[in-house]
Protein backbone atom coordinates (compact mmCIF):
# COMPACT_ATOMS: atom_id res chain seq x y z
CA UNK A 1 0.00 0.00 0.00
CA UNK A 2 2.87 2.32 0.90
CA UNK A 3 4.53 1.60 -2.46
CA UNK A 4 1.33 2.48 -4.29
CA UNK A 5 0.96 5.74 -2.36
CA UNK A 6 4.60 6.64 -3.01
CA UNK A 7 4.27 5.96 -6.76
CA UNK A 8 1.16 8.17 -6.95
CA UNK A 9 3.01 10.90 -5.03
CA UNK A 10 5.99 10.63 -7.41
CA UNK A 11 3.68 10.90 -10.42
CA UNK A 12 2.04 14.03 -8.97
CA UNK A 13 5.45 15.65 -8.34
CA UNK A 14 6.58 14.84 -11.91
CA UNK A 15 3.41 16.32 -13.41
CA UNK A 16 3.73 19.45 -11.26
CA UNK A 17 7.35 19.90 -12.39
CA UNK A 18 6.36 19.52 -16.06
CA UNK A 19 3.60 22.14 -15.72
CA UNK A 20 5.98 24.52 -13.92
CA UNK A 21 8.58 24.14 -16.69
CA UNK A 22 6.06 24.91 -19.44
CA UNK A 23 4.63 27.84 -17.45
CA UNK A 24 8.09 29.44 -17.23
CA UNK A 25 8.64 29.32 -20.99
CA UNK A 26 10.55 26.02 -21.02
CA UNK A 27 10.45 23.68 -24.00
CA UNK A 28 8.85 20.61 -22.46
CA UNK A 29 6.16 20.65 -25.13
CA UNK A 30 8.47 21.88 -27.91
CA UNK A 31 6.46 25.10 -28.39
CA UNK A 32 7.69 27.44 -25.66
CA UNK A 33 9.51 29.77 -28.07
CA UNK A 34 6.60 30.21 -30.50
CA UNK A 35 4.53 32.16 -28.00
CA UNK A 36 7.16 34.87 -27.70
CA UNK A 37 7.48 35.11 -31.49
CA UNK A 38 3.75 35.53 -32.07
CA UNK A 39 3.57 38.19 -29.36
CA UNK A 40 6.39 40.19 -30.96
CA UNK A 41 4.66 40.00 -34.36
CA UNK A 42 1.47 41.42 -32.88
CA UNK A 43 3.40 44.36 -31.41
CA UNK A 44 4.97 45.35 -34.73
CA UNK A 45 3.74 48.90 -35.48
CA UNK A 46 1.62 49.34 -38.61
CA UNK A 47 2.59 52.24 -40.89
CA UNK A 48 0.13 55.12 -40.69
CA UNK A 49 -1.49 55.92 -44.02
CA UNK A 50 -3.47 58.96 -45.04
CA UNK A 51 -6.82 57.93 -46.50
CA UNK A 52 -7.70 59.88 -49.64
CA UNK A 53 -10.74 57.55 -50.00
CA UNK A 54 -9.80 56.19 -53.44
CA UNK A 55 -6.23 55.49 -52.35
CA UNK A 56 -4.27 55.27 -49.10
CA UNK A 57 -0.60 56.16 -48.78
CA UNK A 58 2.09 56.76 -46.21
CA UNK A 59 3.08 60.44 -46.32
CA UNK A 60 6.84 60.90 -45.90
CA UNK A 61 8.18 63.97 -44.13
CA UNK A 62 8.06 67.03 -46.36
CA UNK A 63 5.41 65.66 -48.73
CA UNK A 64 2.29 67.81 -48.91
CA UNK A 65 -1.01 67.96 -50.76
CA UNK A 66 -2.07 70.31 -53.54
CA UNK A 67 -5.60 71.14 -54.64
CA UNK A 68 -4.38 72.84 -57.83
CA UNK A 69 -6.28 70.30 -59.96
CA UNK A 70 -9.51 70.69 -57.96
CA UNK A 71 -10.61 70.94 -54.36
CA UNK A 72 -12.06 67.43 -54.02
CA UNK A 73 -10.19 64.28 -52.97
CA UNK A 74 -10.45 62.54 -56.36
CA UNK A 75 -8.03 65.21 -57.66
CA UNK A 76 -5.48 65.09 -54.83
CA UNK A 77 -1.91 65.69 -55.95
CA UNK A 78 1.02 65.07 -53.61
CA UNK A 79 3.87 67.59 -53.65
CA UNK A 80 7.53 66.90 -52.94
CA UNK A 81 9.77 69.18 -50.89
CA UNK A 82 11.01 72.03 -53.07
CA UNK A 83 14.70 72.41 -53.87
CA UNK A 84 16.86 74.94 -55.67
CA UNK A 85 16.58 73.16 -59.04
CA UNK A 86 12.83 73.09 -59.43
CA UNK A 87 9.48 74.68 -58.73
CA UNK A 88 6.91 72.20 -57.39
CA UNK A 89 7.32 68.56 -58.38
CA UNK A 90 4.27 66.36 -57.99
CA UNK A 91 3.12 62.79 -57.52
CA UNK A 92 -0.19 62.61 -59.41
CA UNK A 93 -2.41 59.49 -59.34
CA UNK A 94 -5.13 59.23 -62.01
CA UNK A 95 -7.86 56.57 -62.26
CA UNK A 96 -8.72 55.43 -65.79
CA UNK A 97 -12.09 53.72 -65.44
CA UNK A 98 -12.31 52.30 -68.98
CA UNK A 99 -8.66 51.54 -69.78
CA UNK A 100 -6.38 48.70 -68.81
CA UNK A 101 -2.84 49.56 -67.75
CA UNK A 102 -1.58 48.58 -71.22
CA UNK A 103 -4.16 50.77 -72.97
CA UNK A 104 -3.39 53.73 -70.72
CA UNK A 105 0.33 53.22 -71.28
CA UNK A 106 -0.19 53.17 -75.07
CA UNK A 107 -2.29 56.36 -74.92
CA UNK A 108 0.34 58.28 -72.95
CA UNK A 109 3.15 56.97 -75.17
CA UNK A 110 1.30 58.14 -78.29
CA UNK A 111 0.50 61.51 -76.74
CA UNK A 112 4.11 62.19 -75.73
CA UNK A 113 6.06 60.59 -78.59
CA UNK A 114 8.13 63.01 -80.66
CA UNK A 115 8.01 66.39 -78.99
CA UNK A 116 8.45 65.06 -75.46
CA UNK A 117 11.02 62.28 -76.13
CA UNK A 118 8.96 59.39 -74.77
CA UNK A 119 10.90 56.27 -73.73
CA UNK A 120 9.43 52.91 -72.73
CA UNK A 121 10.84 51.54 -69.48
CA UNK A 122 10.98 48.12 -67.85
CA UNK A 123 8.13 46.98 -65.60
CA UNK A 124 8.76 47.53 -61.88
CA UNK A 125 7.19 46.18 -58.68
CA UNK A 126 6.03 48.20 -55.71
CA UNK A 127 3.90 46.97 -52.82
CA UNK A 128 3.09 43.69 -54.58
CA UNK A 129 1.96 45.38 -57.80
CA UNK A 130 3.54 45.33 -61.22
CA UNK A 131 3.72 48.73 -62.91
CA UNK A 132 4.43 49.46 -66.58
CA UNK A 133 6.74 52.46 -66.92
CA UNK A 134 7.62 55.19 -69.37
CA UNK A 135 9.35 58.57 -69.24
CA UNK A 136 9.29 61.79 -71.21
CA UNK A 137 11.20 65.08 -71.01
CA UNK A 138 10.45 68.74 -71.52
CA UNK A 139 11.72 72.04 -70.16
CA UNK A 140 10.40 71.16 -66.70
CA UNK A 141 12.50 68.02 -66.44
CA UNK A 142 11.76 64.29 -66.63
CA UNK A 143 8.27 62.91 -66.09
CA UNK A 144 8.00 59.28 -65.02
CA UNK A 145 4.72 57.42 -65.62
CA UNK A 146 3.70 54.18 -63.90
CA UNK A 147 0.61 52.15 -64.88
CA UNK A 148 -1.14 49.31 -63.03
CA UNK A 149 -4.47 47.50 -63.27
CA UNK A 150 -7.09 47.84 -60.51
CA UNK A 151 -10.49 46.21 -60.06
CA UNK A 152 -12.15 48.58 -62.54
CA UNK A 153 -9.79 49.96 -65.15
CA UNK A 154 -6.33 51.12 -64.17
CA UNK A 155 -4.36 53.78 -62.33
CA UNK A 156 -1.41 55.72 -63.65
CA UNK A 157 0.89 57.83 -61.54
CA UNK A 158 2.92 60.69 -62.96
CA UNK A 159 5.99 61.75 -60.99
CA UNK A 160 7.93 64.83 -62.01
CA UNK A 161 11.72 64.67 -61.54
CA UNK A 162 11.61 61.44 -59.54
CA UNK A 163 15.41 61.31 -59.21
CA UNK A 164 15.33 64.47 -57.08
CA UNK A 165 12.80 62.90 -54.71
CA UNK A 166 13.69 59.22 -54.91
CA UNK A 167 13.36 58.43 -51.19
CA UNK A 168 9.93 60.07 -50.86
CA UNK A 169 8.69 58.65 -54.18
CA UNK A 170 9.65 55.11 -53.24
CA UNK A 171 7.95 55.43 -49.85
CA UNK A 172 4.77 56.55 -51.61
CA UNK A 173 4.93 53.76 -54.22
CA UNK A 174 5.74 51.08 -51.64
CA UNK A 175 2.80 52.07 -49.45
CA UNK A 176 0.05 53.04 -51.90
CA UNK A 177 -3.04 50.85 -51.87
CA UNK A 178 -6.38 50.97 -53.66
CA UNK A 179 -9.88 49.88 -52.55
CA UNK A 180 -11.71 46.81 -53.81
CA UNK A 181 -14.46 48.94 -55.36
CA UNK A 182 -12.74 51.77 -57.22
CA UNK A 183 -15.86 53.31 -58.76
CA UNK A 184 -17.62 53.63 -55.42
CA UNK A 185 -14.49 55.03 -53.76
CA UNK A 186 -13.80 57.62 -56.46
CA UNK A 187 -17.45 58.71 -56.45
CA UNK A 188 -17.21 59.21 -52.70
CA UNK A 189 -13.89 61.10 -53.05
CA UNK A 190 -15.59 63.55 -55.42
CA UNK A 191 -17.85 64.60 -52.55
CA UNK A 192 -15.06 65.18 -50.02
CA UNK A 193 -12.86 68.28 -49.96
CA UNK A 194 -9.12 67.71 -49.70
CA UNK A 195 -8.93 70.28 -46.89
CA UNK A 196 -11.06 68.01 -44.66
CA UNK A 197 -8.67 65.03 -44.97
CA UNK A 198 -6.44 64.43 -41.96
CA UNK A 199 -2.84 64.01 -43.04
CA UNK A 200 -0.91 61.34 -41.14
Amino acid sequence: MKKKALSILSLCIALFAAFALVGCGGSASGGGGSTAKSESKEKTPVAKKTDFIWFKVEMPEGVGVSDSAGKNADRAQLTFPENENTTVDRFIPVWQEKMTAEESFAEQAERHTGTFQWEDGDPVEYNGRTWLTGTCKDNGGTYTYLFTDVDTGSVYIMIRNVDLHKKEAETLLNSIEFPDDMKKAVDEAREVEISSIELK
